[in-house]
């Protein structure tokens, strides 16, 4: 998906998002001040905190959908990442702050039981973070967000928590003490342990992690059922801003041409990306080599190396420069040599002058095998 189109869609769910958390937070806050309940005031700075990463989001996602320049050749999908850390952070440092004044609150000798009008606003707080983690995750799915899903499990936290307040407040109202103290805390802990997910996996993309080994071995299926690929080796995988790039080696019939080689690893990019929609870009590089090993080739010469040893031995024949094309395929630690001829050539009074051709060129120490082709 375009990055225009997927910034439109994570800036229209941000932005409900932030709506609804303002209004949330104000009512917790204020609820919770007025109804004596520690858990609400908690529930409602965690809300408080989520608008302020609604607005991060926003930035993030805005710099993200810049397209690729110069200087950022892959894009910049990473600021995503490092944004979806931030959140993380953010997270674990509400969590700690919160904790600290819900364990305040249990040692406190004033005890007040929360009034019973709080529970109606947990209720709201519950049924409205659901809605925000339904709503985001649904979009998140559908643009391949890594922040959006962030946000949208942020919200299913909130949720949770939202459910312990109004255990807490409902306990202490029938008459055990420090359940809504004990709600706060525990409401803290959920925060701060979803920020260190959420962190930790954000950290995992920015150091390469591979994609999900199923998305993994779907995306080695596509490229081994191409009739025209002998293998797939050196599959790599890698995920920035929630998309997925993959860069692998296959194996094909080394006598292709370069145009075919070419057709066949770009319509397999192209298969990829369309069965696959996380994954936005892959580059496939073709090894026509007969086997795996890769540490010979530097010690074969180059085609101008080759072409100089093979005039060298043609000085003395006349029809070597009536050679049309000459290919090179370098295979098993050896090099095949294809010479193309004009047709004329395949008259019997050009035999020993042909012959003489494959003869010299075969002295020479690298070459394998030569074969010869006469073209109109």
């Amino acid at each position: 998906m375009e990055a225009k189109k997927r910034h439109q869609v994570t800036k229209k769910v941000t932005l409900v998002g932030a709506l609804v958390n303002g209004i949330l937070a104000f009512l917790q806050i204020s609820s919770g001040l007025l109804g004596n309940s520690q858990a609400l005031l908690a529930d409602g700075v965690h809300t408080l905190s989520d608008l302020g990463s609604d607005f991060i989001v926003l930035m993030a996602t805005t710099q993200s959908a810049k397209p690729a320049d110069k200087e950022h050749p892959y894009g910049h999908g990473r600021i995503e990442t490092l944004a979806s850390v931030l959140l993380g952070l953010v997270l674990i440092g509400v969590g700690v702050g919160v904790g600290f004044r819900g364990f305040n609150s249990v040692f406190s000798l004033n005890q007040i039981s929360p009034e019973p009008f709080t529970i109606f606003f947990a209720v709201i707080a519950i049924l409205s973070k659901e809605g925000l983690y339904r709503y985001t995750l649904k979009a998140s799915k559908r643009i391949h967000s890594t922040l959006l899903e962030t946000n949208a499990w942020h919200h299913r936290s909130d949720a949770l928590s939202s459910i312990i307040v109004l255990c807490g407040i409902a306990a202490q109202m029938i008459g055990v003490p420090y359940m809504d103290s004990f709600a706060a805390a525990i409401v803290a802990l959920m925060i701060s342990i979803m920020g260190y997910k959420l962190a930790r996996k954000a950290l995992d993309e920015l150091i390469d992690t591979s994609l999900d080994s199923e998305l993994v071995k779907n995306i080695q299926h596509t490229i081994e059922k191409k009739e025209s690929v002998k293998d797939v080796h050196s599959l790599r995988t890698r995920s920035m801003g929630g998309q997925g790039y993959i860069d692998a080696e296959i194996r094909v019939n080394p006598r292709l041409t370069v145009s075919e080689a070419h057709h066949i690893a770009f319509s397999l990019e192209q298969q990829i990306k369309t069965e696959l929609p996380k994954i936005i870009d892959v580059g496939i590089h073709v090894d026509p080599l007969s086997e795996f090993g890769h540490h010979w080739v530097t010690d074969l010469p180059s085609r101008e190396e080759i072409l100089d040893r093979l005039n060298s031995q043609w000085s003395s024949i006349d029809c070597s420069n009536k050679i049309h094309e000459i290919r090179l395929h370098y295979l098993s630690s050896r090099v095949e040599i294809e010479l193309f001829l004009p047709f004329e050539l395949a008259a019997i009074g050009f035999k020993l002058e042909i012959d003489e051709l494959v003869e010299q060129a075969s002295k020479i120490d690298f070459v394998e095998q030569v074969y010869i082709y006469f073209e109109r």
